[in-house]
């Protein structure tokens, strides 16, 4: 069982309880041969190699990933189950520390059913655990992803937003893009063609950030055909970049509606870079003032904040948020 426990809390990142079990296992089983008069006092201690060694074969199995983590279990229980009775017959017998009488071929074949039922019970149980994990796990994904984009969806930006606003907001990049002319392509191509170009929007730009910030950068939907990229340690030159690569993909690439009309996608975006004393909200207001100049005065552009007059009446558009 203590194998058992260690498979389920590395299953469940818990991986501290599960080296606990393999130590009090063998711990407490030394301890009832010792109460029984079966070992000496001194051979009660072997639960400390005993439990290393455990440990050591378990941390190699649970790398064996090619394996299912049940049938890497099972090769356990095998292995080490059976490790006592062959070294009790290859030490000599004055390195014996318990009678003979537990470890004969009967003995032996009792464990490796016992252990093929260990196992048959185990294998229902991890079912059991797995599925309730995974439907756990599918729960959480949906309540933070956009259904249709498979975007980080607005309560997930908002926990982040959360969490920004407790360190500085130093280096930390916010770029909101919206789709240029959105309702006229409902409007005239009904809203399922409209869900489909923002899937091809979505794939396109998660593509260019993960290629260009990898795992620094968040992409998220804030509803309708707006979307936010937050990016901690790099340049706004950098998102530039990347919404130029963007636009040019989009260029390249027109979208086909059912009806075999081509259009081009574009899109306007804002950015604003945060600092020392910037609050992560002031960062968002700025980005969102940025892409409504935008969308006023050049759509298909990317504006950033700290290029903007700081009295321009053009950008007092309230940021809800």
């Amino acid at each position: 069982m203590a194998i058992l426990n260690f498979y389920l809390s590395n299953y469940m990142r818990e991986k501290y309880l599960g080296h606990v079990m393999l130590v009090l296992a063998p711990l407490f089983d030394n301890f009832f041969l010792y109460t029984i008069n079966d070992i000496p006092a001194a051979a009660m201690f072997n639960f400390a190699w005993e439990g290393a060694l455990l440990i050591i074969v378990c941390e190699i199995f649970i790398r064996i990933e090619a394996l299912p983590l049940i049938y890497r279990c099972t090769l356990e229980f095998l292995i080490v189950n059976q490790i006592p009775p062959l070294v009790y017959f290859v030490l000599p017998g004055k390195y014996h520390a318990m009678s003979a009488t537990y470890f004969t071929f009967a003995s032996i074949i009792d464990v490796t059913l016992g252990t093929l039922l260990m196992f048959a019970v185990a294998n229902v149980y991890v079912n059991f655990l797995t599925k309730q994990y995974e439907e756990l796990r599918m729960a959480r994904y949906d309540g933070s992803h956009d259904g249709l984009t498979n975007l980080l969806n607005y309560d997930s930006f908002h926990n982040h937003m959360n969490e920004l606003s407790q360190k500085s907001s130093k280096h930390q990049i916010i770029c909101i893009l919206d789709i240029d002319d959105f309702k006229k392509l409902n409007d005239t191509y009904g809203h399922l063609e409209g869900n489909d170009v923002l899937v091809y929007f979505t794939k396109r730009l998660f593509a260019e950030v993960k290629a260009h910030f990898g795992e620094l950068a968040s992409v998220y939907r804030f509803g309708g055909e707006e979307f936010c990229v937050s990016v901690h340690g790099v340049t706004v030159e950098d998102c530039l970049e990347m919404t130029d690569k963007l636009a040019e993909e989009l260029r390249t690439k027109d979208y086909v509606t059912a009806t075999g009309d081509k259009i081009t996608v574009t899109f306007s975006g804002g950015i604003a870079l945060g600092c020392d004393k910037k609050d992560i909200k002031n960062v968002l207001r700025e980005a969102d003032k940025a892409l409504y100049y935008s969308k006023r005065h050049k759509k298909g552009s990317v504006t950033c904040a700290k290029d903007l007059e700081k009295k321009s009446t053009d950008t007092d558009m309230p940021l809800s948020y």
